[in-house]
């Protein structure tokens, strides 16, 4: 008998890199999800690629030649299978031999390229990390991702958009969740960039009344900060109630008008006394 070990004997591979790690520690801590995402599109990814001899080795191709990946499914639906490392997909492919899938080759690019290649609007990505750790990023969250949304690279204000007019409700802190509360707190006294925050409901322009059913963010900046302002998006976001629908708008000491109003207001950040 050999001595050999199985390949199906083989422990999963613990967090080879820093991003793996961080993608563990962020499923705990909503507000590392901004440094995963930048780390992220910074590191090198695998895919799953059909086996073509062809394919072997080192080559070249741009986004507008494409490529086909391989596609799987879970209980959630269809998805591309993305690796944070080596390890990780080589791992996996252990579990699609047990499925009688055909093996498939793994092919590494960088991030933004991959990403790039897989924001078609139909695809749902599945990145998987050594550890155990996972985000699963549906059509628009890749286009968010891509766009820079996720990693502070977008600006905060965009030329040509809108600005919407609507009448709102203050939110007094004890009824903002409480997670979110202590997580909004804590993240603000950690990076003090904001001068204030302050949370609201909007009200029915047409009823007069005030539903209850979302969370308004004005954030008061200091200065604009398209980082910081990211990570308080993800962050809050991903502590809102899901029944409840979550918007971020973040205003400078320039901007008059809404100084003027939030000096009117009650801050969730910085606590105040209130006589």
């Amino acid at each position: 008998m050999s001595d050999i070990p199985d390949e199906d004997w083989r422990p999963a591979p613990e967090p080879q890199n820093e991003l793996e790690r961080l993608i563990r520690q962020a499923a705990e801590d909503p507000s590392l999800q901004g440094r995963m995402f930048r780390l992220l599109m910074k590191s090198d990814l695998s895919i799953y690629v059909p086996y073509h001899p062809e394919l072997l080795g080192e080559f070249t191709r741009t986004t507008d030649e494409g490529f086909t990946w391989t596609t799987y499914s879970d209980e959630e639906g269809p998805f591309a299978a993305v690796f944070t490392s080596g390890a990780a997909a080589s791992y996996e492919l252990r579990n699609l031999r047990k499925s009688g899938a055909e093996k498939p080759l793994i092919c590494t690019l960088p991030a933004d390229v991959l990403m790039a290649f897989l924001n078609n609007g139909r695809t749902t990505v599945r990145v998987m990390a050594a550890g155990g750790g996972t985000i699963r990023l549906k059509p628009k969250a890749v286009a968010s991702l891509v766009a820079g949304e996720f990693t502070g690279e977008r600006p905060i204000h965009e030329e040509g958009r809108e600005k919407q007019s609507v009448t709102l409700y203050p939110v007094p802190d004890k009824k903002v969740p409480m997670k979110m509360r202590q997580a909004i707190r804590v993240f603000c006294a950690r990076r003090r960039v904001p001068i204030g925050v302050y949370v609201f409901h909007q009200v029915d322009e047409q009823t007069g009344e005030v539903p209850g059913n979302d969370l308004r963010v004005i954030l008061w900046l200091r200065h604009e900060d398209p980082v910081f302002y990211s990570d308080f998006c993800l962050m809050a976001q991903k502590l809102c109630p899901a029944h409840m629908e979550f918007y971020c708008a973040a205003v400078t000491s320039d901007d008059e008008q809404a100084v003027a109003f939030l000096q009117n207001q009650i801050p969730l950040w910085p606590l105040t006394k209130v006589e």
